[in-house]
């Protein structure tokens, strides 16, 4: 009988346990929102341009910015990298309304190091016009990369490359491209 009376006190004591420690848990997790529903998490504008007012006084080239993007493109990253022992690296990353990413990289690394950071299997394709943008024309490079650089546009001025990337359609691509100054 006293073994019997000693299972009960031993199961009671871990009942107890598990509730001491699970119902904070439980609280915690039913106060903190969750990220888990939505993983997008845009940038305010404040913050995007003091991160591009920051870069254009750093960077060693003339910083280019989307300008007119349309308003149902979310802001999804915005950073910039000063060079020293890395290259120079000014970021901007969207959500299209087609769910696809588009971002612009302006870095002072050639192209070829930057597919290799992003571990692109991208190759060269075709040239393309991009009405608006200045140059008009820019290489085109394709891939099947996981990451999501499945399109990349990109010309080399003499003091940067300026990258348009991501897994959004070519006209978002092209668009995105076509709205930098």
């Amino acid at each position: 009988m006293a073994t019997n009376s000693r299972l009960r006190t031993t199961v009671r004591d871990m009942m107890l346990s598990l509730a001491v420690i699970g119902v904070p848990i439980a609280v915690v997790l039913a106060i903190e929102p969750s990220k888990a529903g939505n993983p997008v998490h845009p940038i305010d504008a404040a913050a995007y341009q003091s991160t591009l007012s920051a870069a254009r006084q750093a960077e060693p080239f003339n910083v280019l910015a989307p300008n007119g993007v349309p308003a149902n493109w979310k802001l999804t990253s915005a950073y910039y990298q000063q060079p020293g022992s890395t290259a120079g690296d000014w970021h901007v990353g969207y959500l299209t309304p087609s769910g696809g990413y588009a971002s612009l990289e302006q870095t002072t690394e050639p192209l070829a190091s930057f597919l290799n950071d992003q571990h692109s299997d991208a190759s060269p394709n075709t040239a393309v016009q991009i009405t608006g943008a200045t140059p008009n024309v820019w290489q085109r490079y394709t891939g099947t990369t996981p990451t999501g650089l499945t399109t990349i546009l990109y010309y080399t001025d003499p003091k940067s490359t300026v990258i348009v990337a991501g897994s959004a359609s070519l006209p978002e691509l092209e668009q995105l491209a076509g709205d930098l100054h």
